[in-house]
């Protein structure tokens, strides 16, 4: 039940295409991998590798400032509906992604990823709605669960970002045989993004009151949002075409390889 070395084609799975169609050029020197420096100058891997950095500068610190509003207003009801938060979002963030990687090659990868992007900002609108009716009228436990409530937004958000990143990258780097180097690129880009969200989120909100950490950061999702959707083309690959059964039209690395030698042998013999 294990997979065999040899059943996988590695030339496949890096993204790698052929450089020519032409019969001469049928060899293991046809499948080249792209220039290292010139893979990391593509004007679309930095500006989506910004993207992600400023994305998860936004995102990564708005659940625990969720939970710690829940929390420090609620009492023993507050501290429970805090640990829900992290429930309701995986929930959401599982049906999201399983949408996502089933539709992204019927609709396109840039309408769905940018609904990921706009929850962002929506749920930052709506939690600062509902912080000042908090802050007006006081804390309820209806009030509480409608917060909580919010956390639809986040699996949302965080299902299609998870999703889509790995395909738009691919995308990108399709054909260069630099995949792993693409999305290593762009996840630390998310590391570095998520580990400045905490330091940011926690000093807004101890210096400036949660409702206000939440309005910036609301500001600041919409940066990313807008850059992809002005600055960043449909990656989709033309070799896909819309339908039910979703097939690329291409033939996959190995059997190209096959006709290459048989066109080049059938050339000798002639």
């Amino acid at each position: 039940s294990r997979i065999k070395p040899d059943d996988i084609d590695h030339d496949a799975a890096r993204g790698l295409v052929l450089e020519s169609d032409d019969s001469a050029a049928a060899s293991q020197e046809a499948f080249k991998a792209g220039n290292l420096l010139q893979v990391l100058r593509d004007p679309v891997l930095l500006m989506f590798t910004l993207i992600c950095f400023l994305f998860h500068t936004a995102n990564g610190c708005i659940l625990p400032l969720v939970m710690q509003s829940l929390a420090l207003e609620g009492g023993r009801s507050g501290i429970l509906l805090s640990g829900f938060c992290i429930i309701v979002a995986q929930t959401f963030m599982v049906g999201t992604a399983k949408i996502c990687g089933e539709k992204s090659a019927l609709y396109g990868r840039k309408i769905l990823f940018l609904i990921g992007f706009f929850s962002v900002p929506l749920r930052c609108l709506i939690l600062t709605g509902l912080l000042y009716l908090r802050d007006l009228n006081g804390s309820s436990l209806f009030l509480q669960i409608v917060i909580l409530s919010t956390q639809v937004l986040d699996g949302i958000g965080a299902g299609a970002f998870g999703t889509m990143y790995i395909l738009v990258t691919s995308d990108i780097s399709g054909g260069t045989g630099r995949f792993s180097l693409a999305l290593g690129i762009t996840t630390a880009a998310m590391s570095i993004g998520g580990t400045v969200s905490g330091y940011l989120g926690e000093a807004l909100a101890e210096d400036l009151g949660y409702r206000e950490a939440f309005i910036i950061l609301g500001i600041l999702a919409l940066v990313p949002a807008l850059l992809y959707l002005f600055c960043m083309p449909e990656t989709l690959p033309t070799q896909y075409t819309p339908g039910a059964n979703v097939q690329k039209v291409t033939t996959n690395v190995e059997e190209e390889k096959e006709r290459l030698l048989s066109s080049k042998n059938n050339s000798h013999q002639v």
